[in-house]
């Protein structure tokens, strides 16, 4: 009889590679990390997140998400706005740099997809897609 595979240890490996090696592309390639990606990739999509959303978005807790803003705010990718509305709440918006980095990320996100994918057909890519996704909801 096979064993079954060890998913959580394999699943925690595959992370920290995913996670090391998209940080050393990202971080010679644009100088920024895959966090910060998140980050301006939401607010291209989202323009005047505040920082609950974005925190949730990402599953970073507060303290991790506000030092992530400040040093991306030092380094001119993101802005932040007092909201109108709510005297505790700030928007935060990518800057034209932010946007530029995010704009030229995607290559090579793409490419990474490609090599993550690289061997498998459609059907067990979303076999994947659909066991990664169960954790997400079930965790």
């Amino acid at each position: 009889m096979r064993s079954r595979p060890r998913l959580f240890h394999l699943m925690s490996m595959a992370q920290h590679r995913l996670l090391k090696n998209t940080d050393a592309v990202f971080g010679k390639a644009l100088g920024i990390s895959m966090a910060q990606l998140g980050v301006l990739f939401i607010l291209e999509m989202n323009p005047g997140a505040i920082l609950k959303e974005m925190s949730e978005a990402l599953g970073i807790n507060k303290s991790a998400i506000t030092t992530l803003i400040d040093r991306m705010e030092g380094a001119g990718l993101v802005r932040r706005q007092p909201s109108d509305q709510d005297g505790r709440a700030v928007h935060l918006f990518a800057t034209s740099e932010g946007l530029a980095k995010a704009v030229a990320a995607r290559p090579i996100l793409a490419r990474l997809n490609a090599r993550v994918t690289e061997g498998f057909d459609e059907r067990e890519i979303a076999t994947v897609g659909r066991f990664l996704q169960s954790i997400i909801e079930r965790f």
